[in-house]
Formats: structure tokens, sequence, C-alpha cells
């Protein structure tokens, strides 16, 4: 696959878990391509503010991009390095603690994200998530693809990457060439020329040099 993808805008989260009104970044799409439902389910997970999701909106992520889509089962409790772990059961009282598990998570895969696109590149991640099983090789139409196989005892983070991983493993060049992480937020979009690449829509006028920050 070449990196001429064509950009569109994703369509606004279902107002049953957050309650916003903020679109997802726009993204690429391959018309037929599986993968892209992992790949809109890893830009949701990095859209919203940590302090905006509850273990409820979390159960509800892993069973719309992970759990029906075959790609796991669905986890008891989550974990990720340096955070205490978070049971996804509604009537447990978790959500003091899953702002600070999402933050982090969403720290290490922004990190990740950044080396990719890095003038010499660290896509670590990637072989990363090949050895650790959390990736694999599958045939969708007769068309070699990469699918996301991690699991429910995986870290959060690492399970967010697998999404991604399988995506890029395809077409590393694209997010190579149109992969944007601002500068000033953290978010992580796409855009058509590399002059817009430091910043998102919402920040283009700020001015460079502001310390990045993970919501």
């Amino acid at each position: 696959m070449g990196s001429g993808r064509n950009i569109e805008e994703a369509s606004r989260r279902s107002s049953r878990r957050l309650h916003t009104s903020r679109t997802l970044p726009s993204l690429p799409s391959h018309p037929g391509l599986q993968s892209i439902s992992g790949l809109r389910g890893a830009l949701e997970f990095l859209e919203w503010p940590a302090s905006e999701w509850t273990p409820k909106d979390l159960q509800d992520w892993f069973v719309d991009h992970l759990v029906t889509p075959g790609l796991m089962k669905r986890p008891q409790i989550v974990r990720e390095p340096g955070a205490t772990p978070v049971m996804l059961d509604p009537r447990a009282d978790g959500s003091s603690n899953l702002e600070e598990l999402i933050h982090k998570a969403r720290g290490r895969v922004i990190t990740a994200l950044r080396g990719l696109i890095a003038p010499v590149a660290d896509d670590r991640f990637l072989n990363a998530a090949i050895y650790g099983g959390r990736v694999r090789r599958a045939a969708v139409g007769g068309r070699p693809v990469w699918v996301a196989s991690p699991r429910e005892i995986d870290f959060l983070g690492d399970i967010v990457l697998s999404l991604l991983a399988a995506d890029i493993l395809l077409d590393r060049e694209f997010y190579r060439a149109h992969l944007c992480i601002c500068e000033v937020c953290g978010r992580v979009s796409f855009k058509e020329t590399a002059d817009a690449r430091g910043v998102c829509s919402e920040h283009r006028s700020s001015v460079s040099g502001f310390t990045p920050r993970v919501r």
C-alpha cells in the first residue's frame, strides 16, 4: 500500500458514553480494511481527557473495539505500570484510580508515536507488539494484513498500541508522512501537509515551544 490515503473526518463519539460535542480527529481510511476499526478505537482512547472516563466507559470501549470484533476477551481488571489496577465492574468504585491509569497509558502511547515520527525513528514498540504476540498476521479478502491480538492481562497502554501497530505495520510510511502530535495538547491527528504536523487545528495559531502535555 502506498501513502496516498484519503483523509476523512470521523464520526462523533456515541452519546451513550462520554457526553461531549467534540469529534474524533481526522483519520485515514482504506475502504474495506477491517483494521480501520482498531485505529478508530485507538484514536477514541487518545482523544478524550482522562478525567472524563468512568469504569463503564472503559468497559464499553473494550467491548466496542476489541471484544465484539473478536480481538480479545473482555478483561475484568485493567493494569498499567505505575498505576493502581482498576476493576472494570460498574459496581466497583475505581473512578478515583482510573484517571491516573488512563493518563499513564496515554502517555506511553504518545511517547511511542512521537518516536515513530522523530527524525531518527524509534519504532521499537512495533517489534515489541509483534514479539509479544499483541499483533498477528492474517488475511482479509485474500489480502495480507496485521490484526491486533492483545490479551486481557496486557497493560492498557500495550493494548492501545496493538491497535495502532496493526495499522502502522500495513503502511508505516503513511504515518511517517502524515501523523501529527500537537506540541501544545498532545492530540493525535493526521495532516495533509508536513508544515501542519506540529499542532492540531485548535492550536494552529499557538506559538511553538509549549511543554507538551497529555490530557
